[in-house]
């Protein structure tokens, strides 16, 4: 086993010295291991995709190896300068995505919360149709699943708003990391072992901070009790998905459970306190653009 050990690490500190030399690296930014990973990005479109393009961009800029997995058609989704992407087709067209979209625009306008409820569920189940369409298609592309599997990845980043990601992370059995500003019915929270006692964490769509009344209280907690229905109806395609995917019964929430990282794009500073477990991170800033310097002529009349 002794030279086997010691080619694999000479390969791996040959890849890391190309990788350097190619991207003009410093040699800081890689692992001090010489460690280079083999990362699957399973995004989703829209506003999704913009962190997880970020992250993708600068782990392929560190000389990690990086594929990402996007449909031929989409609104933002495309080729990076930092890694590869593959794509599979799709049986619909950018016209179609349009409409969905527009038909979302109106979801957080001021209105009662059984009118936002009423309103968002029709609108929901429009966009869940769209991202089941998606997801089948990737899925259920057994050539194009087959060639995942032989690449050897170490992990997958994914958004589980579609959790198509988390789904091929389970049938590859490798870790699944997680990018999302939140899930419904706090089905994240869930997942990530995460308490959310209703007296003073306010559910989705009630508008409530963690200072409630009694009232409030009362009917932020028979929201709660709520949430496990409306998961179930929001979901349940997914879970037939999962079990002709995986060959066995299994739902979301419980693929979702077994995930290893969890990065919220939250700031602890503009969120109201609850608990979260160690493998939650917040990383609310990454969507930002990097600042630069005040020019020199504003310098020099402070």
């Amino acid at each position: 086993m002794g030279p086997v050990i010691e080619n694999y690490r000479t390969e791996k500190k040959v890849k890391t010295e190309e990788a350097e030399a190619n991207n003009n690296i410093p040699a800081s930014d890689t692992a001090s291991s010489g460690f280079l990973g083999n990362l699957l990005v399973v995004p989703m479109d829209g506003s999704h995709w913009v962190g997880i393009k970020a992250i993708a961009q600068e782990m392929g800029r560190r000389g990690h190896r990086v594929t990402v997995v996007i449909p031929e058609i989409s609104m933002r989704m495309g080729p990076g300068k930092h890694y590869d992407t593959v794509t599979y087709p799709v049986p619909y067209d950018k016209a179609h995505i349009d409409s969905i979209m527009s038909s979302l625009k109106d979801m957080m306008e001021k209105s009662s919360f059984t009118e936002k409820i009423r309103k968002g569920f029709s609108k929901m189940q429009k966009f869940t149709g769209f991202m089941h369409t998606t997801a089948e298609s990737l899925l259920f592309n057994v050539s194009l699943i087959s060639h995942l599997a032989q690449q050897n990845f170490d992990a997958v980043l994914t958004d589980p708003v579609a959790p198509t990601g988390s789904l091929i992370a389970r049938k590859l059995g490798i870790p699944t990391i997680n990018l999302l500003r939140g899930l419904p019915c706090s089905l994240d929270m869930k997942s990530a072992g995460c308490p959310s006692p209703p007296s003073y964490v306010p559910r989705f769509l009630t508008r409530y901070t963690d200072k409630m009344s009694f009232q409030e209280r009362a009917f932020n907690t028979l929201v709660a009790l709520l949430e496990p229905l409306l998961c179930r109806l929001l979901y349940w395609h997914f879970d037939q998905i999962a079990y002709q995917f995986l060959g066995e019964e299994v739902g979301i929430a419980e693929v979702l459970s077994e995930s290893a990282i969890w990065l919220l794009r939250l700031d602890f500073t503009l969120e109201f306190p609850r608990p979260i477990m160690p493998n939650v991170v917040l990383v609310g800033g990454i969507n930002c653009n990097v600042r630069h310097p005040l020019p020199e002529v504003i310098n020099d009349t402070r």
